[in-house]
C-alpha cells in the first residue's frame, strides 16, 4: 500500500488542502506556517549523521507519523506519503530509500512553497 511506486504518483501539493488553508489564513500567515513545518522538519530529519536505526523501530515509526500529519494538515500531499511509507514499512534497506525520497520531496515542496510568494 505505501510503497516507492505508489509515492512517485502522488501529487506533490493537496491544492484543494492547500486552497482552503489560504483562504481561511491568508497567503502570509500560510507562508509562516510552512517555513515553521520546514524548520521543524529539518530539526528532527535532517540532523548530520541521523541514523534510523540507532533508535526504536517504535519511536522511528512515532516521529513519521507525526511528520505525516503536519505534512497532511498543511497540503503537502507528496511528503505526507513520503512519512506514511516510513511509518507504515518495516525498518529495513527500504528506510534509506524512502528516508531518500523524502529528502527530495522536501526540497520539492520547499521550492513550490518559494514559488508561490
Amino acid at each position: 500500500m505505501y510503497s516507492e511506486q505508489e509515492l512517485e504518483q502522488q501529487p506533490l501539493i493537496d491544492d484543494d488542502q492547500w486552497g482552503r488553508l489560504e483562504s481561511e489564513l491568508g497567503l502570509e500567515m500560510l507562508q509562516e506556517f510552512a517555513q515553521e513545518f520546514f524548520e521543524e522538519t529539518r530539526e528532527i530529519w535532517f540532523v548530520p549523521g541521523f541514523d534510523p536505526f540507532s533508535i526504536e523501530e517504535k519511536a522511528f515509526k512515532s516521529m513519521a507519523h507525526r511528520s505525516a500529519g503536519a505534512a497532511g494538515t498543511i497540503g503537502f500531499k507528496k511528503l505526507r506519503f513520503a512519512f506514511l511509507c516510513m511509518e507504515h514499512n518495516p525498518l529495513g534497506e527500504a528506510t534509506l530509500r524512502y528516508m531518500s525520497a523524502m529528502g527530495a520531496v522536501f526540497q520539492s515542496t520547499q521550492d513550490w512553497v518559494k514559488s508561490k510568494q
